[in-house]
């Protein structure tokens, strides 16, 4: 019997026998019923067991250039998933700064305890790319304001992209974007930007780790997406960030629509000085 069958039938058996339940059943005994729920999963420990899995559990694995000093490091690192508002200081281009608390997902922030000029506060989109990097007494805001025209947020990021060479074409173009798709989808994305989904996230002591649903970047199209980003960004004192990049491609070997093979690792931008 399907799932639905058993549902359906389900509901018949309440339907014929609860009237008599009601009816038999003595008042003192009917009081005694509570309403139990179902238990929420625990998704931030899922997020954690599969991200420390798939960022650790291989064989060319090593530990943080900065493992040493996890525990100082942790002590100067704030983080929070919750929208903070938009930056000013940012100067983001007026008209992309409606579409900034859509692509939030985390921010993460180093207080340095013996030079302001090495603290920074980054931005997390939910393509788990950074698309801010502002240092508020050095150089303030290094991601491009954002001025490029359907692209807020999409390609002048801090990010990754694949490319499948095979298929890639002038007229036709299959790259996945870790950040989204570029607006030229008039009937879905020119109203609201399409950012790549976030899968899982999880942040603890002086770092945070994310995985995402990589987009193809020109839309529309008949290419799928079978690519799944994963950003790890390590506090390392001293004004410094480590950037942990990985790419999986989920897709069966034996398609070379699905063979990405070219890749574009720490693509991004940075703002003119002043």
């Amino acid at each position: 019997m399907t799932f639905q069958a058993m549902a359906n039938e389900t509901k018949s058996l309440r339907r014929r026998f609860l009237p008599v339940m009601m009816i038999l059943l003595p008042v003192a005994f009917l009081a005694t019923f509570t309403v139990v729920t179902a238990q929420q999963p625990d998704f931030a420990s899922i997020d954690k067991a599969l991200l420390d899995d798939i960022t650790s559990k291989y064989s060319t694995w090593s530990s943080s250039t900065c493992a040493s000093e996890e525990a100082a490091n942790a002590a100067t690192t704030e983080f929070t998933f919750d929208w903070p508002g938009t930056n000013q200081e940012s100067a983001w281009h007026s008209s992309k700064t409606g579409f900034e608390e859509a692509l939030f997902q985390t921010k993460i922030t180093h207080t340095d305890p013996n030079d302001s000029e090495l603290s920074w506060t980054i931005r997390i989109g939910t393509g788990g790319h950074m698309y801010s990097h502002f240092t508020p007494n050095l150089h303030g805001e290094t991601i491009p304001n954002q001025s490029q025209n359907n692209a807020p947020w999409m390609d002048e990021v801090q990010q990754s992209v694949s490319v499948n060479t095979r298929i890639n074409t002038a007229s036709e173009q299959c790259f996945i974007h870790q950040a989204g798709a570029y607006q030229q989808d008039s009937t879905h994305t020119n109203t609201d930007p399409f950012f790549s989904p976030s899968l899982a996230k999880h942040c603890e002591g002086n770092s945070c780790t994310f995985a995402s649903w990589g987009t193809q970047a020109h839309v529309p199209t008949r290419y799928t997406s079978p690519i799944i980003y994963i950003s790890k960004y390590t506090n390392c004192g001293n004004g410094v960030i480590e950037y942990t990049q990985m790419i999986h491609n989920f897709a069966p070997d034996d398609n070379t629509d699905t063979q990405y093979n070219y890749f574009n690792i720490g693509w991004g931008g940075v703002r003119s000085s002043k």
